[in-house]
């Protein structure tokens, strides 16, 4: 006979039936409202065009698996009022937990992490910029994106030891780049590969430093207002996609490497430690 500490509580034997009916019944599926799905990346590889980049793969993804979902674009700080308000109950995606810190009144859960990421800083070979952290781009000119809030930079901007000069879309912002509007702009890993295929003579016109402004990983952001069964399916879904042949294939369509992906040291993640 099994001891008490060896045994699963009710609670949690519950718990995990319920997840599991989750994601095995169709029916128990629709039962729940839709998912809420808030996204603030309206640029390659996660938008590419209209319903189309890997927040729409992934969106497909979870409604196949876990069950219906409405997917939103918004800005940044309209998420934020959003994910910050405590009857709130959906999941932000591609995000890391130091951009988004718990507040009493709305805690959040974190998956395991989907993507490894990079930010790049990016310069003309006719003016390439030696970064080696952000006091290189000191007396410099930055291109930005609009609501883009740059923790590290924007200091420096405040006290006019670095100019910045926005644009509307990151095309707009890689365009003012390379007519030398700007010094120097930054990019993430994810979207090299996208813009590398589409603007004529990316390599041999634009500098891409060797050091990264920033190495993260991109998480789902789970509301803790949503069901139970409904974050574990989550949790659990996270996983199930990075191994899956559909994840490869997402990542290659948008000439996402591979090689950058591995090893992420997943580790399983429930309820109970999230």
């Amino acid at each position: 006979m099994s001891s008490p500490a060896n045994e699963a509580s009710p609670t949690r034997r519950a718990l995990l039936a319920a997840a599991g009916l989750w994601l095995g019944l169709p029916a128990a599926r629709a039962s729940l409202p839709p998912l809420q799905l808030l996204s603030y990346y309206d640029y390659p590889p996660f938008v590419t065009g209209p319903g189309q980049g890997l927040t729409f793969d992934l969106t497909e993804w979870l409604k196949l698996h876990i069950g219906n979902v409405a997917a939103e674009l918004l800005p940044r700080r309209r998420v934020d009022v959003l994910a910050s308000q405590p009857g709130w109950a959906g999941v932000v995606p591609w995000v890391a937990p130091s951009w988004f810190p718990s507040a009493p009144q709305q805690p959040y859960v974190w998956s395991e992490p989907l993507m490894n990421d990079e930010d790049l800083v990016l310069s003309r070979k006719s003016k390439p910029v030696a970064f080696e952290g952000v006091q290189s781009l000191r007396g410099l000119t930055l291109g930005g994106v609009f609501g883009h809030v740059y923790r590290d930079t924007d200091p420096m901007t405040e006290r006019g030891e670095l100019r910045r000069i926005d644009a509307f879309t990151q095309e707009a912002n890689l365009r003012m780049l390379l007519l030398g509007r700007v010094d120097a702009i930054f990019l993430s890993r994810s979207g090299l590969g996208w813009w590398r295929q589409r603007i004529a003579d990316f390599d041999k016109q634009i500098e891409i430093a060797a050091l990264p402004r920033l190495r993260f990983q991109r998480h789902l952001m789970i509301s803790t207002q949503l069901p139970a069964e409904q974050r574990q399916a989550l949790l659990e879904g996270v996983v199930k996609l990075r191994a899956s042949p559909e994840w490869r294939d997402m990542l290659q369509r948008y000439e996402i490497r591979l090689a950058d992906q591995e090893p992420l040291r997943l580790a399983p993640r429930t309820l109970a430690s999230a």
